[in-house]
């Protein structure tokens, strides 16, 4: 009987780690610790908010690699091949009709189209002037390089001839500001360094979009934003004029099997990061739960419209995703294995009656054919009744089984006394 007494224990540890695996395999209780978040090329805004979203991240323990890339086109494509966690991309970007494997966590700031120039006709709004000049409409890939492109083509200016350089902001700036460059186009915040040290050049001067609102009327997804004069020096009155600018806007793009309380630490970063004033918005502002083609995840929806999940609330980090996995624990204890356990002293019980039954049935097999038996049959018969009550006396079973033992040695021993009685008779 030990070897059922083993079955059932096997049975009972097996099924305990399947439901356990199959939990959490379902319920997802662990939060990975760490994720990528593409961002964006040197000196861009991009870089400077990943570092802030690292940061934060770090102090719940969740270590967020930066990747740099071309801008938010690419991060776009990094996200629908699942190279990258997470990434910035911006309210309308191309193919992003495709990213249904993707999820927005909402608008984060904006991302205006700056034109810096050296060239006193741009600077009226004359795009034509751009004709012949050097112009770095920044690296394939990003939203600037497309953003150039299309107001390129918007205002019916042939591209063979105008040069076109695709450097990353940082370099663009500097060459810009050398004299190596007549005009930079560049999509960024304003945090972004390179934004900050043009806008306090003397060198170069901000384009004012003066057609800005009918750019609005033509593609909604654009914002009009004023840039007030001498915000980037105000004792030098730089920029020398209020200058309009045509926005983007940033949104946080995730992959929509990134773990729920993830998302939520994320937003909850963004609240941080975004919601301070800025100079295109006010305090608390952004985040906003808007979607686009790359809908808003459940969590963030759950996140905009209730706060922080209530474990986040109570508990700290660690602490909450201990308990998640408590609870993914639990539910399978609780739902399956309890419930096996309750039934395992009954099917044991069970299994022990069914080996009775079967010496019984055996017992009744033998009693039965006694009576024309032959010699070489009863011999049989005896060995293996003989075989029976050696098995049946070396049993190991509970105490509650233990009259049922005597009883069937018992009833052994009566078969087989009459078994050497039909021997004796045959024998006389």
């Amino acid at each position: 009987m030990n070897h059922i007494k083993l079955l059932f224990i096997t049975l009972a540890l097996a099924i305990t780690f399947a439901s356990v695996y199959f939990s959490f395999r379902l319920l997802n209780p662990t939060p990975p610790k760490q994720l990528t978040l593409a961002t964006g090329p040197s000196g861009s805004a991009y870089e400077r908010m990943g570092e802030l979203y690292r940061d934060i991240l770090a102090e719940s323990g969740v270590e967020v690699q930066l990747l740099a890339s071309r801008g938010a086109i690419e991060n776009l494509e990094l996200l629908m091949k699942s190279k990258v966690d997470l990434g910035f991309v911006t309210i309308g970007s191309p193919n992003a009709e495709n990213a249904e494997g993707l999820r927005s966590l909402g608008a984060m700031f904006f991302e205006p189209l700056w034109v810096f120039t050296r060239d006193p006709n741009l600077q009226q709004g004359r795009m034509d002037s751009l004709s012949q000049q050097r112009v770095s409409i920044g690296p394939e890939k990003s939203r600037s390089y497309s953003a150039s492109r299309n107001l390129l083509n918007l205002n019916g200016i042939d591209t063979s001839e105008v040069q076109l350089f695709e450097f990353e902001p940082s370099e663009a700036a500097s060459l810009l500001l050398s004299g190596q460059l007549d005009s930079q186009f560049i999509v960024s915040n304003a945090i972004s360094p390179v934004i900050r040290r043009l806008l306090e050049a003397e060198e170069v001067t901000l384009v004012d979009f003066q057609r800005a609102d009918t750019y609005v009327a033509l593609f909604p997804e654009l914002t009009k934003l004023i840039v007030p004069a001498g915000v980037g020096d105000l004792a030098l009155n730089l920029p020398p004029q209020d200058a309009r600018v045509l926005a983007f806007t940033a949104m946080l793009a995730v992959r929509k099997d990134i773990h729920p309380i993830t998302q939520s630490l994320f937003l909850e970063a963004a609240d941080r990061i975004h919601g301070v004033p800025d100079l295109f918005h006010s305090a608390g502002e952004f985040p906003q739960p808007r979607d686009q083609l790359i809908l808003l995840s459940d969590s963030a929806r759950a996140y905009f419209a209730d706060g922080r999940p209530l474990l986040l609330r109570l508990l700290p980090y660690p602490v909450a995703v201990l308990v998640m996995q408590l609870i993914a624990a639990a539910i399978p204890l609780l739902g399956v294995v309890y419930p096996m356990l309750r039934l395992m002293p009954s099917a044991f019980h069970w299994a022990m009656r069914h080996q009775f039954h079967r010496v019984y049935g055996e017992l009744r097999r033998i009693d039965r054919s006694l009576g024309g038996a032959s010699v070489t049959a009863l011999e049989a018969h005896r060995e293996r009744l003989e075989s029976l009550e050696q098995r049946v006396t070396t049993l190991r079973v509970p105490v509650t089984y233990s009259t049922k033992i005597y009883a069937l040695k018992a009833h052994i021993g009566s078969v087989l006394q009459r078994v050497q009685d039909a021997l004796s008779q045959r024998e006389l």
